[in-house]
């Protein structure tokens, strides 16, 4: 499996990436290559190297407060959880919960004004005024965001020349990230806007709640420190305070997790590794818990690799604009704490599986963690009472959900019952005609079974949004897809079984889920042209062959099979709809010989450009779907 099939991988393996209207926030400060998708520009911390803690002891910071976890270790914690329980942070940053006061002197005017992010940086000085007697430490300061570096007051990374050593960035390596609290600017888009510095700051506070609240669960989650920032402008002198909080670096939370951040892996063969599946589930719950819609497409989501298992793994972070804080953001659309609610439900009822129910046990047995983290926050009483609010409707959603294993089949359960849709034996199956239908196949680990009357001889085509089997009557397997369309032709006529499936996949559908995400569209049909080497039509010169596409929500596959000599005319004239495509590959190339392909338009299209040179061809003419959903065409080879 290649970077490509990855990306692939790991979008289908997210149906919650498939939502659309939402734009993060606060993305990377740099491109790179994504795991998830090659349009999205995760976290970059530029030329950062992994902590590399070594045997240094974390520093002294005098009289703070020493994060106190109490009876936080949950009792009786399910074997399978080991595997997501991370450390405590090496760095003295986040061994205490006391805000952290702190002064930064730099050019906070070009910091806050160059055009560019690559223009913004200075030297800066940085004293804790908690520390009496500690050295000034010195670093260069630079802007970052993307939509948040249009901020009055941007946020910024520190970048050390070494790492740094028996000071409060001891274990943090050489750049760490200040989220700010925004502050007005001109133009300044509505949803970053705030009537006030207050309310900057508040929503500066919640979000640093939504990751305090996180990390109670010892889980993959960014570890946050508030700091009592003062900003000293060095070219005017001026001087502000105002609240900030430091962000732990991606690869040191991935470190302390057993893993290692995605581009800091070397090494290893990337064809090997997986998605694992219990911690997509656990970043597709802890989204939905916190109301995260700003974390789709692939936004939002350190990506690490746990080298042993060859297994991939995301933690959510970035949680300014997460449903608890912002209803009025564009992706929450305005809905309460009870409309979000009820949603998460119906998303527990469709996916529960014993994965996601050790989940909840661990959510659950924190509870009591999660509820001081907001009872301890700076928020002010009207925020904190919101998060309280949230917390005692989510947490008593999960307690009450708990109780529904093993009782998906109890229609006097609403919380827990999925009405099954179609059985999962012969007996039980459901008599279709050869066509077009869906199934849901919800939750995890169910399968539909459908009973199907084919005629021996007659060639079929087997495609669908969901993993195929086809059995005859004695259960022997006749023919299976997955992605792409099969065509094949029965021995015998009489009653097939057609079985759909997601196997292991844990995550069914997203939070909203639209019927086109729950609803998995299958095809079983008679075919004109199969989809195979050997069920191909072959194709001679001076014949017209005419095809037509069968599907009205599917795309038809046809496939032809020609030789092409030193000058090949091939057309493929369109009609009844709006486009099309082909393809074309040369049998025997070698592999990195890839395909040629064209779209198709309605009318006459010469495609005879596609034959580079003399050999055997197999050319797909592949139904799209536009405007009009059938279509036909003829096929003319000269």
């Amino acid at each position: 499996m290649n970077q490509a099939r990855l990306i692939t991988l790991a979008a289908l393996l997210l149906p919650g990436l498939a939502l659309s209207g939402a734009c993060s926030s606060e993305p990377s400060d740099s491109p790179k290559e994504s795991i998830l998708d090659p349009d999205e520009t995760p976290a970059d911390d530029g030329d950062e190297a992994p902590a590399d803690d070594g045997d240094e002891a974390p520093a002294d910071d005098g009289d703070e407060t020493p994060v106190d976890d109490g009876d936080e270790t949950p009792a009786d914690t399910p074997p399978g959880w080991q595997m997501f329980t991370c450390n405590a942070s090496k760095s003295p940053m986040f061994q205490s919960r006391d805000v952290l006061n702190m002064r930064i002197s730099a050019d906070f005017t070009k910091l806050n004004s160059a055009p560019t992010k690559e223009e913004s940086g200075s030297q800066a000085v940085i004293e804790l005024s908690d520390q009496s007697g500690a050295a000034p430490i010195t670093a260069n300061i630079i802007a970052r965001g993307v939509s948040r570096f249009k901020c009055g007051s941007r946020p910024f990374s520190l970048k050390f020349g070494e790492k740094q050593k028996d000071n409060i960035f001891a274990h943090l390596g050489k750049s760490v990230k200040f989220v700010t609290h925004c502050g007005d600017r001109e133009g300044l888009s509505p949803t970053l806007k705030a009537d006030s510095i207050e309310t900057y700051e508040q929503r500066l506070l919640m979000e640093d709640t939504v990751y305090q609240v996180l990390d109670q669960l010892q889980v993959p989650s960014l570890k946050t420190r508030l700091v009592r920032l003062t900003y000293h402008d060095a070219p005017t002198g001026e001087e502000e305070t105002h609240l900030a909080f430091v962000r732990e670096p991606e690869d040191e939370m991935a470190e302390r997790c057993g893993m290692v951040e995605w581009e800091d892996l070397s090494g290893v063969d990337a064809s090997q590794l997986e998605v694992d599946q219990v911690g997509l589930l656990l970043l597709n719950l802890l989204h939905d818990f916190v109301i995260q819609y700003d974390g789709i497409d692939g936004k939002n989501l350190v990506s690490m690799v746990d080298v042993d298992r060859k297994a991939i793994f995301y933690a959510p972070y970035d949680f300014d604009l997460v449903g608890v804080s912002r209803p009025d953001y564009v992706a929450n659309k305005g809905r309460t704490l009870e409309q979000n609610r009820d949603a998460f439900a119906d998303w527990l009822r469709r996916n529960q599986s014993p994965a996601l129910f050790d989940h909840i046990d661990r959510i659950l047995a924190r509870a009591d963690q999660m509820q001081r983290a907001v009872d301890q926050s700076s928020m002010n009483e009207d925020n904190r009472a919101v998060f309280s609010r949230w917390l005692s409707l989510y947490l008593g959603l999960l307690q009450d959900f708990r109780a529904c294993e093993g009782h998906t089949d109890d229609p006097s359960r609403p919380l827990c019952h999925v009405e099954d849709d179609h059985g999962n034996r012969p007996d039980s199956a459901s008599a279709v005609d050869p066509g077009e239908w869906s199934a849901r196949i919800e939750p995890p680990g169910d399968v539909d079974m459908f009973a199907v009357d084919l005629q021996a001889d007659t060639l079929y085509s087997l495609t669908g949004r969901v993993p195929l089997e086809l059995l005859d009557a004695q259960q022997n397997l006749v023919a299976s897809a997955s992605g792409r369309t099969v065509s094949f032709r029965p021995s015998q006529t009489g009653t097939y079984y057609l079985l759909a499936s997601l196997g292991e996949q844990l995550v069914s559908s997203p939070l909203h889920a639209s019927p086109e995400q729950i609803d998995r569209y299958i095809s079983l049909y008679t075919d004109d042209h199969g989809a195979s080497l050997e069920t191909a039509t072959t194709l001679e010169p001076g014949e017209a062959v005419e095809g037509k596409w069968e599907l009205a929500r599917g795309e038809d596959e046809d496939w032809f099979l020609l030789t092409a000599g030193e000058a090949t005319n091939l057309h493929i004239e369109l009609r009844d709809t709006d486009t099309g495509l082909v393809e074309v590959s040369r049998l025997g190339a070698p592999a990195e010989e890839l395909p040629l392909e064209e779209y198709l338009l309605e009318g006459d299209n010469d495609v005879s450009w596609l034959f580079e040179q003399p050999g055997q061809y197999v050319v797909r003419v592949i139904q799209m779907l536009g405007l009009r959903a059938h279509g036909s065409y003829t096929v003319t080879l000269q």
